[in-house]
């Protein structure tokens, strides 16, 4: 009876609300630049957005629909669904959402509030996310904003397991995997005001969203406990646009494994940004690794049971980027021609780690309202003498992608 009622009140509510929709349509495919070959991994075909407003509330929800053209497949995805309140000191959302913290663009060592899609990981903001049950207070006092935040349930990075196009090698499905005993998890902001710059301060104590060996017999794996302190900033001096990051992680075994591991390490990202008379925009933006300190052992398919070094600790947490390179640089610059009709950019990342790197274009080309056409490629470079190279692997996953997209 209880739940009648609740639902009855909620289908009112959206009843008498002010509702309000957005979304996109975009078929695309994906094909390797060496040989033309289709790249057969699943892709976005449309996402609806829906909002229903009520006085101080609002009601918020992200649908999505995923298409294989390979097997003609498609999965429907809720990525967000959650309700938001105003009252007169801030804002409260709960539900289904995805949450962003951090300054600079895209790899962001920070927000580790959600897990990432991996398949979509070489896509900028929260497209590669994946939402959680949590629930956001925002608190404004002057020009400080003290954000709080619960996640009720630990939800792992999405691993593309046993698929032959995906462009890095990763492991078998694991057989088992040990549950997270303290699920919940807790983070603290607290970001200001200082003359031109915003800064922020936060901390975030929870679970690796990428797994750890527990028991390598079994193949079954878990999830160690990270906390994370970060810090960001954003400065404006004329033209130029600086933005940093820096995030500490402490992680520590706590599932019951031969394989104990306690670490200590850091990641960052600093960018430039400026804008030209032209309203081209050039960026560039070097990310990081950093390793403090290991304690602990870990399993090596040759040589068995050995120390955790920098060399075979894998961080369960951070930017994605931090799989592919310890130190990298990204350049990127874009611009619009015709009244906007028409966007260019052009990008690069080198591996300052050794040899290897990406180079990236795209065009986008809006021939009437609504209707965008996308044509881009991404190259990887590697070293030929170095075929455990990451980007010597990456090479094959070179490709052009084309698409038309319709926005309403």
């Amino acid at each position: 009876m209880k739940k009648t009622i609740l639902t009855a009140a909620f289908l009112t509510t959206i009843m008498f609300a002010q509702g309000y929709y957005s979304g996109y349509i975009y078929p695309s495919q994906m094909v390797s630049s060496s040989d033309g070959k289709e790249i057969a991994l699943p892709f976005r075909l449309a996402e609806l957005k829906l909002g229903f407003s009520k006085g101080d509330f609002d009601i918020k929800l992200t649908s999505a629909l995923e298409y294989r053209w390979s097997t003609a497949k498609s999965e429907a995805e809720l990525r967000e669904l959650y309700v938001v309140w105003y009252p007169s000191f801030g804002e409260i959302s709960v539900g289904k959402q995805i949450l962003t913290w951090g300054a600079v663009d895209g790899n962001n060592p920070t927000d580790n509030l959600n897990a990432y899609n991996y398949y979509y990981m070489f896509m900028m903001g929260t497209d590669r996310k994946v939402g959680s049950l949590s629930a956001m207070v925002n608190y404004y006092v002057g020009d400080w904003k003290l954000t709080g935040v619960i996640i009720g349930e630990h939800v792992p990075n999405k691993l593309p397991f046993n698929e032959p196009d995906f462009p890095l090698e990763l492991p078998p499905t694991p057989n088992h995997y040990i549950s997270v005993g303290d699920p919940i998890e807790y983070g603290l902001k607290v970001q200001t005001i200082v003359g031109e710059s915003d800064i922020s301060l936060s901390w975030l104590k929870g679970h690796d969203r990428s797994f750890s060996m527990a028991n390598p017999v079994s193949y079954t794996v878990g999830y160690r406990r990270t906390s994370i302190l970060g810090a960001d900033i954003v400065m404006f001096l004329g033209d130029l646009t600086f933005r940093g990051e820096a995030a500490y992680f402490f992680t520590e075994t706590d599932f019951e494994t031969p394989f104990t591991i306690n670490a200590e390490y850091g990641q960052y990202a600093v960018q430039c940004e400026y804008t030209t008379s032209s309203d081209i925009t050039l960026n560039a933006q070097l990310i990081g690794n950093q390793y403090f300190w290991f304690s602990g052992s870990t399993i090596d398919p040759a040589s068995g049971l050995v120390p955790v070094i920098e060399n075979n600790f894998q961080m369960g947490m951070g930017m994605p980027f931090a799989v592919i390179t310890d130190s990298g640089l990204l350049m990127s610059a874009s611009g619009n021609l015709f009244d906007s009709r028409l966007e260019l950019k052009g990008m690069t990342f080198q591996n300052l780690d050794g040899k290897g790197m990406m180079l990236g274009g795209e065009v986008n080309y809006s021939p009437v309202e609504n209707w965008i056409l996308h044509v881009a490629l991404n190259q990887f470079i590697g070293a030929d003498a170095q075929p455990d190279n990451v980007f010597t692997k990456l090479e094959d996953f070179s490709h052009v992608r084309v698409g038309m997209e319709y926005n309403f």
